[in-house]
């Protein structure tokens, strides 16, 4: 329930209510009272209508205060709740799970430092793209996931902006050098090509920014679910 729907109930039927009530107990009052204070009330009538119409705010005001605090009560217990599943401590297959991509796939990995710090859309190191592969390969055997829903959800953008970034340097690369140890766009399409040497550029280079946004969204969602601290805890 918002504020505003609260104040238009009571606008409503609890005015009314509260009105009725005044105007009942004035009239009950102006038989018991002495001629005197009749009389008074009389005179002074401006007053007293002010006094009721005082009173009357104080209690609408008071009631819409106490409605604003339920409310708010309500939304922070729901807050409390969300916080609590968040801290919830992961299961024991989330935990291998994670162990299992960190020992693959680390930030200080070699390959991934090459990818964040020194990639080249036209030209790529058949050693990284290499092991690249591998990673992808060895995660996509576990079709399970994580436990947790929102953790799995990145952890399968992850996997899948890997291997979207593995097809399109795939698609748009041939192995060159002495001993293939190099991937590169062709050369030649600068001047025969030059269309798919500029579709080459923009795919390989939106698919490893890709790639690396949600690598860091899956290891940010990886330490808001306190999964980064079992790697200081050995394994059981």
């Amino acid at each position: 329930m918002s504020s505003r729907s609260a104040s238009e109930k009571i606008s409503g039927s609890v005015v009314v209510l509260v009105a009725g009530l005044i105007a009942d107990l004035s009239a009950a009052a102006l038989f018991l009272i002495s001629p005197e204070t009749r009389n008074w009330l009389r005179r002074e009538y401006f007053l007293v209508s002010l006094a009721g119409l005082l009173l009357f705010a104080a209690v609408v005001t008071l009631i819409n205060m106490t409605l604003s605090h339920r409310e708010r009560i309500s939304e922070l217990q729901d807050e409390v709740q969300e916080l609590t599943s968040r801290l919830a401590s992961p299961t024991s297959h989330d935990i291998e799970m994670f162990r299992a991509i960190n020992d693959h796939a680390s930030p200080q990995a070699s390959f991934l430092v090459w990818l964040r710090e020194s990639f080249l859309v036209t030209r790529a190191h058949v050693e990284g793209f290499q092991a690249l592969e591998r990673m992808i390969e060895f995660f996509e055997r576990e079709p399970r996931g994580f436990d947790d829903g929102e953790l799995n959800d990145t952890y399968q953008s992850f996997i899948g902006a890997g291997r979207d970034l593995v097809n399109k340097m795939t698609d748009h690369m041939w192995y060159e050098g002495e001993g293939l140890t190099r991937l590169e766009v062709p050369r030649e399409w600068e001047r025969t090509q030059p269309e798919r040497l500029e579709q080459a550029i923009r795919e390989i280079g939106a698919a490893h920014e890709c790639f690396i946004s949600s690598y860091d969204a899956f290891f940010l969602a990886t330490q808001r679910k306190r999964l980064s601290n079992v790697l200081s805890t050995p394994p059981r």
